[in-house]
C-alpha cells in the first residue's frame, strides 16, 4: 500500500478507501494512535457526520447527519445507526457500548442508510469497530503506561499491552487487556438549608454525600483471539472480548448550582460489563468467497441514580392539591414521609447473530455479494422507583418501598436475504444495485405502573392469570403485544472513474428502523420506519496522491417516521409514526499525506435535519393539530414543520496538524486539534426546548508532543486547551414545565485533561 492508504470492509469485501463508493471516514490504527484515542468521545469528534448526545459513560446516543432518534426506553425504537464490533451488531436502545480503544485495526464511519449489506438500525449509518486480527507471521506486542489528571479534578492512569504470539506457522494467539482509572471533576454541594417537602415537611438536606471529584471512573478487560489456517483456503478465527466498568456519582453539573457542582441526594453508580464470543469461518468455494461469521453478546447495566428532584418539584407544583402527588407518601404507621426516590435500572441484554455470505472474486467484471442474515436480542428490563419506609399498601405488589416498576421482556428477532452485484460497463463506468429482503418479529411481555389500589396506571390493568404468577419478579402482566413486519430495501449506485485518482458516484440507497410496541396497551404499536437518500459523492486524491479531497451532497426523506411523545401527566411515553422528515447538506474531508514532515487533516459536515410536518400532542393521519384524540382529549401542536431535530449542530469540523521531525538521537513530533460545533438544541417540543435552553456553539483545541527512538515512544497531550465547558448533552430531571429551571442539568465535556504517556513496542 501507498503511504496514508486505508482499507476498508465496508462493502464486505476487502477494498481502498479511495476506491469505494460511498461516504465513508475511517481512522487506523495509526490514527487512532496519534490522536490518543481511547474511547467514544475521543472518536466521534472526528467523524464529521457523526454526533451524539451523552449522559456519561456507555450511554451515548449516535447520530449520522443529523437524525437524531430522541428515545432512550428499552421499549421504545430501535436507533437510528447501527454499531458493530468486528462482524456482529452490538446496537442497544440509548446506550452505545464504550469499546476500549487499544490495538484497534480501524474504526469506520458509514454515513447514510446501509440497509442493503447492514440491515436494521443502520438506518441513518453505520458505526464500525474492527479489531486487528492474530498474524502467523511474526511475534509482536507492547506496553503502554499513561498518568494523567484533569483540572478541577483528580488524577488517573491507564496501563495497557498486547501480544501477539505465533504458535505455529498455521495457528496464531493474539491477547489485549488494560486497567484504567479516570479521576472525577463534579462536586456534590450541600444543598441550601432549611428547604421542607410542603406536604410531609420532611427536610431536603444532603449533607452526608457532599463531596468533590465524585464522578471517577474504574474500567478493566481484555480480548483473546484465536486464528487457525485451516488450510491453505481457509481460516477459522474465535474471539473473546470483555470489558467492565464501575463509576460513581452523576456526569452533569446544575447550571444554577454552579460550575461543575450539583445537588444529589441519594448515592449514585453505574456499573456496565459485556463480553462477545465471535466465531468467523473464511474460506474459499470454488470460484467464490464463503464466509461465516457467528457470534454471542451479553451486555449488563446496572445504574443507582437519585431521582429527589423529581419529587421535590412535584411535591411543590402540587401542594394545593396533596391529594396527587404528596399524600400519596405515608410509612405502615400511616405517618407521611418524604418522597423522595431512587431510580435502580438493571438491564440484561443478549444478541445473537449469524451471517452466511458468498462473494465473487473482486477482479471479476460481475462481483456479487450475497448472504443470509439472522439474528435475535432480549432485553430483560427492570427499572424502579424506590421510596425509603414507603408503606406496603402503597408500593407495588412484592416489591417493598417500589413506588413505581417497569419491568419488562423484549425480544427482538430479524431475519435478511440480501445481494449486491456491481457491474462494469466500461473500465471507468461502474454499475452497483442491491436488496435486502427483511422481516421482523418483536414482542414485550411485562409490567408498568403503580399499585393497583393509587392509581389506574399499573395493577389495576392486569391481565386475568397472570396475578401472582412471577413471586417478586412482576406483580403481574399488563403488557402482552406483538408487532411483526417486512419489506424490501434497496441500493442503486453510479460510478465514475472520470481520470486516475479521480472516482465520482451517485447513490439512491433506502433503509430502515422496524417496527414495535408501547408499553401502554391502550397505545397502538408503532409502524416501519422508512428512509430514503439520494447522494452524489467524490473521492479524489490530486498532487501524485499527496493530497486527497472526498465528500458527499445529500438529500434524505423520512416516512412514518418514529417520535417519543409524552402521553399524560404522568411522563408515560409512547412511540407513534408522527409524519415525515428530512436531511440535507454536504460533508467533506480533506487529507495532506507527510511531506517533509508535515500533515494536515480536515473534515466538516453542514447539514438542515427537519421535520417537514407538524408534530402532535395525539398523532392523526391528516397531521392536524386541531384534531381531538380518539378519546376526546384535545390536541396541541408540539413542534411545527420546519423544527429542528435535537440533538445534532447544523455545523462541526474538525481540523489537525502533526510535524515530525528529527530531534538529535529521537524522532520527534508537534501536533494540535481544532473541533468546532454549532448550537444544538435540546428538545424536538419547541416549548420544552426553549424551557431547558439550548446547548452553546463550542470550539475546543487539543495539543501534543512526543518523541521516540527505537521501540522506545513519550508523549504529552493536553485536551480542551482552554478549558471549555462544552456541553455534550442539555436535560431536566423532571418534567420541565411543572419542575422549572431548578430542574435544568448540563453533560459537559471534560475540562482539561493532561495526559503522560510512554510506550514500548517488542
Amino acid at each position: 500500500m501507498q503511504p496514508g492508504e486505508i482499507v476498508v470492509t465496508a462493502q464486505k469485501r476487502t477494498e481502498k478507501l479511495q476506491d469505494v463508493p460511498l461516504s465513508i471516514v475511517a481512522l487506523s490504527t495509526e490514527a487512532l494512535a496519534e490522536r490518543n484515542v481511547r474511547n467514544f468521545n475521543d472518536y466521534a469528534k472526528f467523524l464529521p457526520s457523526l454526533s451524539y448526545s451523552s449522559y456519561g459513560p456507555g450511554q451515548a446516543e449516535v447520530y449520522f447527519r443529523g437524525l437524531s432518534n430522541g428515545n432512550r426506553l428499552s421499549t421504545g425504537s430501535l436507533p437510528t445507526v447501527g454499531v458493530y464490533l468486528d462482524e456482529q451488531p452490538v446496537t442497544t436502545i440509548g446506550s452505545t457500548i464504550d469499546v476500549h480503544v487499544y490495538d484497534i485495526a480501524r474504526v469506520e464511519a458509514l454515513a447514510g442508510p446501509q440497509g442493503t449489506l447492514f440491515g436494521a438500525s443502520s438506518e441513518a449509518g453505520t458505526l464500525r469497530i474492527i479489531t486487528n486480527k492474530p498474524d502467523t507471521k511474526a511475534f509482536s506486542g507492547s506496553v503502554d503506561l499513561t498518568a494523567n489528571t484533569v483540572v478541577h479534578g483528580k488524577r488517573g492512569g491507564i496501563a495497557e499491552s498486547y501480544l501477539n504470539i505465533p504458535l505455529s506457522s498455521r495457528i496464531a494467539l493474539r491477547v489485549v487487556g488494560f486497567y484504567q482509572y479516570d479521576g472525577g471533576y463534579i462536586d456534590n454541594v450541600r444543598a441550601p438549608r432549611g428547604v421542607t417537602y410542603p406536604t410531609s415537611g420532611a427536610v431536603r438536606d444532603n449533607k452526608d454525600l457532599v463531596g468533590r471529584d465524585q464522578n471517577s471512573i474504574e474500567a478493566y478487560g481484555g480480548r483473546a483471539a484465536l486464528k487457525v489456517d485451516l488450510d491453505d483456503n481457509w481460516t477459522a478465527t474465535a474471539t473473546l472480548i470483555g470489558q467492565r466498568q464501575t463509576s460513581n456519582g452523576t456526569f452533569a453539573y446544575k447550571p444554577s448550582v454552579g460550575d461543575l457542582k450539583t445537588t444529589r441526594f441519594f448515592p449514585e453508580k453505574q456499573e456496565d460489563k459485556w463480553y462477545q464470543a465471535s466465531l468467523a469461518i473464511e474460506g474459499k468455494l470454488g470460484h467464490f468467497d464463503l464466509t461465516y461469521a457467528g457470534a454471542y453478546f451479553a451486555r449488563e447495566a446496572r445504574y443507582t441514580s437519585d431521582y429527589a428532584d423529581y419529587a421535590f418539584f412535584y411535591d411543590t407544583a402540587y401542594a394545593s392539591t396533596p391529594d396527587y402527588f404528596g399524600n400519596n407518601f405515608f410509612d405502615n404507621a400511616g405517618n407521611l414521609i418524604s418522597p423522595a426516590q431512587t431510580v435502580s435500572q438493571d438491564e440484561r441484554f443478549t444478541k445473537q447473530s449469524h451471517e452466511l455470505r458468498i462473494a465473487s472474486p473482486s477482479t471479476d467484471r460481475l462481483r456479487i455479494v450475497a448472504g443470509l442474515f439472522y439474528q435475535r436480542q432480549t432485553n430483560n428490563w427492570r427499572n424502579l422507583y424506590t421510596v425509603p419506609n414507603l408503606a406496603d399498601v402503597q408500593s407495588v405488589t412484592g416489591l417493598p418501598g417500589v413506588n413505581y416498576a417497569n419491568i419488562q421482556f423484549r425480544t427482538d428477532r430479524d431475519y435478511a436475504a440480501f445481494a449486491e452485484a456491481a457491474f462494469d460497463i466500461v473500465p471507468t463506468l461502474t454499475l452497483t444495485g442491491g436488496l435486502r429482503a427483511y422481516k421482523y418479529d418483536n414482542d414485550v411481555i411485562g409490567f408498568f405502573g403503580f399499585n393497583g389500589t393509587r392509581s389506574a396506571v399499573g395493577e389495576a390493568l392486569c391481565f386475568p392469570g397472570t396475578v401472582g404468577a412471577y413471586g417478586t419478579q412482576r406483580p403481574c402482566d399488563n403488557i402482552n403485544a406483538k408487532a411483526t413486519g417486512s419489506g424490501v430495501r434497496h441500493k442503486l449506485n453510479l460510478s465514475w472513474k472520470a481520470a486516475p485518482g479521480k472516482l465520482l458516484y451517485a447513490t439512491w440507497s433506502t433503509g430502515f428502523r422496524p417496527g414495535g410496541i408501547n408499553r401502554r396497551p391502550s397505545a397502538p404499536a408503532y409502524a416501519v420506519e422508512k428512509l430514503t437518500n439520494y447522494e452524489i459523492g467524490w473521492k479524489t486524491s490530486w498532487l501524485d496522491g499527496k493530497v486527497l479531497f472526498n465528500g458527499a451532497l445529500f438529500l434524505e426523506k423520512l416516512t412514518q417516521a418514529q417520535f417519543a411523545v409524552t402521553s399524560d401527566q404522568n411522563g408515560i411515553t409512547d412511540i407513534v409514526n408522527a409524519g415525515r422528515a428530512r436531511s440535507k447538506g454536504i460533508e467533506a474531508d480533506l487529507t495532506v499525506i507527510p511531506t517533509r514532515g508535515l500533515s494536515l487533516q480536515a473534515s466538516g459536515t453542514l447539514v438542515e435535519a427537519v421535520i417537514t410536518t407538524d408534530l402532535c400532542q395525539y398523532t392523526n393521519a391528516a397531521f392536524d393539530c386541531t384534531i381531538p384524540s380518539p378519546a376526546g382529549n384535545p390536541n396541541s401542536l408540539r413542534a411545527p414543520a420546519g423544527t429542528r431535530f435535537a440533538g445534532s449542530p447544523r455545523f462541526k469540523l474538525s481540523g489537525l496538524a502533526r510535524y515530525e521531525f528529527p530531534l538529535g538521537p529521537f524522532n520527534a513530533y508537534l501536533q494540535g486539534a481544532v473541533f468546532h460545533q454549532s448550537s444544538v438544541t435540546s428538545s424536538l417540543d419547541v416549548e420544552e426546548a426553549r424551557l431547558i435552553g439550548i446547548q452553546p456553539a463550542y470550539t475546543t483545541f487539543d495539543i501534543s508532543t512526543g518523541v521516540s527512538r527505537d521501540n522506545w515512544s513519550a508523549s504529552l497531550t493536553i485536551e480542551n486547551v482552554g478549558d471549555r465547558r462544552a456541553q455534550q448533552s442539555r436535560t431536566a430531571t423532571c418534567a420541565i414545565a411543572i419542575c422549572g429551571p431548578g430542574s435544568v442539568v448540563v453533560y459537559p465535556l471534560r475540562p482539561r485533561f493532561v495526559s503522560f504517556r510512554v510506550g514500548r513496542k517488542f
